[in-house]
């Protein structure tokens, strides 16, 4: 009988606060280091997918170009008809090409030898650093990348 009640008593005992706030403690170590790393990764996702998204509008402006003869006056011309071109028809199942990743409005010019084409980034303002920095395509002229 002292067997049986000497099982129950340690078996029953459960864990002291003390271990409990160790494993509380390196569970939040880990996270302080791992959860920075997914962040980083989510940025940089952001980033090469509205990087894509450029490339894509880039594509569709060189294939107006050839099309009309000119650069078209705004990116509406991807889902849009436009009357000034007879042999560009628009698509308006492409309405979502014309947002960056966090759902701004890409930022077009056309300028005089070429045209301007950018996200402002993360931050949605002029300017920035890091993941805050403006993203230019790579064919637009008068881009910092």
């Amino acid at each position: 009988m002292k067997i049986q009640n000497l099982y129950r008593s340690q078996s029953s005992r459960g864990f002291s606060l003390v271990e409990i706030m160790i494993v509380l403690v390196i569970i939040g170590g880990l996270m302080a280091l791992v959860l920075p790393r997914i962040q980083s990764s989510q940025r940089n996702s952001e980033v090469r997918t509205t990087r894509m998204k450029l490339n894509d509008i880039s594509t569709k402006i060189s294939e107006y170009y050839a099309e009309c003869g000119k650069y078209p006056s705004s990116l509406n011309f991807i889902t849009d008809d436009d009357s000034s071109c007879r042999n560009w028809t628009g698509d308006p199942k492409l309405k979502q090409m014309l947002k960056d990743t966090w759902g701004t409005d890409f930022q077009y010019e056309v300028s005089g030898n070429g045209y301007l084409l950018m996200s402002l980034g993360r931050d949605k303002k002029q300017g920035g650093s890091s993941f805050d920095k403006d993203i230019y395509a790579d064919e637009s002229v008068g881009g910092d990348e």
